[in-house]
């Protein structure tokens, strides 16, 4: 999934309402839900297909240890 798949996926649930631009993001691990703490932008060496000469980067989602 790319930030902006997410970004349209939210988009259809966010517009006019505060429900959910206010709501906490939790991750599934090992059938557990863990509240996400932090995020970070790491650089990437993967190319992006279909640009050449650019780079993706990657968005990491941290959760609480």
């Amino acid at each position: 999934m790319r930030v902006q798949d997410l970004q349209q996926f939210l988009g259809s649930f966010t517009e006019g309402s505060d429900a959910v631009k206010n709501a906490v993001i939790f991750v599934e691990i090992n059938g557990k839900l863990h509240a996400i703490r932090r995020m970070e932008v790491h650089e990437n060496v993967h190319p992006i297909i279909g640009q050449p000469g650019h780079s993706a980067h990657r968005l990491v989602l941290k959760t609480q240890k």
